[in-house]
C-alpha cells in the first residue's frame, strides 16, 4: 500500500487509523511506504521541527525494589547514599536554570522502602515517612527556591499520592514499556518485578488523566515483544490519551544491552526496527502527539 493510501485511510477513520487497519498495513506493507505515510501523517502537525525542553536530571534515589534485567539506574544500597539530601537538589536545579534550563526531570526508583533497610533508614533521617513523601518535598523546594519546573518520573502509584504531586509538579511520567503480561513471567525481562505488571501502570496512567496532570509515557522494544504486543501498547495509549487528554509525550526508547546485568548478551534492536516503531507510532497516535525517540541512545545514527 502506498503511502497515500494510508494517509487517506487514516483521514477517512476521523485521523486515526484502526488497529484492524493497521494489523492488514503492517502485514502487507512496504517499510518504506510505513515511513513515507507516518511522515505524511506527523507533516500534518509538526513538519520538520523538532522541540525539546533543557532539563536537569536529579536522581532523587537509585534505590529500587524491582529488579528489570536490563536497568543499570538502579543501584545496591552499597553504592552511596539512599536519597540525595535537599540541599543537592536544590543546588542541581540551580545550576541547571543558570545555564538555561527550565525543567527539573525527577529520577527515582520504584518504592525502595519496601525492599531495603537503608532506604527506610534514609527517610527516617529525613523526617519523612516515604519515597513519595520526600519527592512532594523536594520537588515544592526547587519551586520556591529556583522557580524551575518540577517533572517526576514517581513510578506505580494510588490516586492519594498523584494527587499530592500533582500540586507541586508540572508533569509527570510513566513509561508502560509493554502490555505485554509474558514478559512479567519466569524468565522474562520483568519478571520480580512487580511494578512492571501492565495492569497497575496503565491504572496510574489513569489515574493521572481523571487528575488531568500531564503525563509522558511510552513503550520499550527490543526486550522480548512481539511486534503486534508493540502495537497493543500504543494502542492502550492512545485509547488513555482519547478519554482524559493527559498524554503530552510519547517515547519509543530501544533496549540497548548493557554490562553487569541480566541482558548483558541479548540482541538490540536494529536502526531498521526503531524506526519501523517510531512511523507505526505515529499512525497510531496521529499528527498531533509528541513522539520522541532518544537520541542518545542512537549514537551516530541522526
Amino acid at each position: 500500500m502506498s503511502a497515500d493510501n494510508v494517509t487517506n485511510t487514516l483521514i477517512g477513520d476521523a485521523g486515526y487509523i484502526s488497529r484492524d487497519a493497521l494489523l492488514q498495513l503492517v502485514g502487507s506493507a512496504d517499510p518504506v511506504d510505513l515511513r513515507g505515510a507516518a511522515k505524511a501523517v506527523r507533516d500534518q502537525a509538526y513538519g520538520s521541527l523538532v522541540t525539546f525542553s533543557p532539563k536537569v536530571f536529579v536522581p532523587l534515589t537509585q534505590l529500587c525494589r524491582d529488579v528489570c534485567h536490563y536497568c543499570t539506574f538502579s543501584k545496591a544500597p552499597k553504592h552511596g547514599p539512599a536519597y540525595l539530601p535537599v540541599e543537592a537538589v536544590v543546588e542541581i536545579a540551580t545550576q541547571g536554570a543558570r545555564n538555561g534550563c527550565h525543567e527539573v526531570l525527577f529520577t527515582l526508583g520504584d518504592k525502595p522502602e519496601l525492599r531495603y533497610k537503608k532506604a527506610r533508614q534514609g527517610l527516617e533521617k529525613l523526617g519523612q515517612q516515604s519515597t513519595i513523601d520526600y519527592l512532594v518535598h523536594c520537588a515544592a523546594m526547587v519551586v520556591e527556591k529556583t522557580g524551575m519546573l518540577p517533572h517526576v518520573n514517581p513510578g506505580v502509584l494510588e490516586m492519594d499520592d498523584l494527587k499530592r504531586l500533582r500540586k507541586v509538579a508540572v508533569s509527570g511520567g510513566l513509561m508502560l514499556e509493554s502490555t505485554s503480561v509474558r514478559l512479567t513471567e519466569r524468565g522474562g525481562p520483568h519478571f520480580g518485578s512487580p511494578d512492571k505488571a501492565p495492569e497497575l501502570r496503565l491504572a496510574t496512567l489513569a489515574r493521572a488523566g481523571e487528575l488531568a496532570f500531564p503525563f509522558t509515557t511510552g513503550i520499550l522494544i527490543g526486550i522480548g515483544e512481539t511486534r503486534t504486543e508493540r502495537v497493543d501498547a500504543l494502542f492502550a495509549i492512545r485509547e488513555l490519551h482519547n478519554r482524559y487528554g493527559h498524554i503530552q509525550e510519547v517515547i519509543v526508547q530501544n533496549f540497548r544491552a548493557k554490562a553487569r546485568t541480566a541482558m548483558a548478551n541479548a540482541p538490540e534492536p536494529s536502526l531498521d526496527e526503531l524506526t519501523w516503531t517510531i512511523a507505526i507510532a505515529r499512525l497510531i497516535l496521529g499528527p498531533k502527539m509528541s513522539i520522541q525517540a532518544p537520541p542518545n541512545l542512537s549514537p551516530g545514527e541522526l
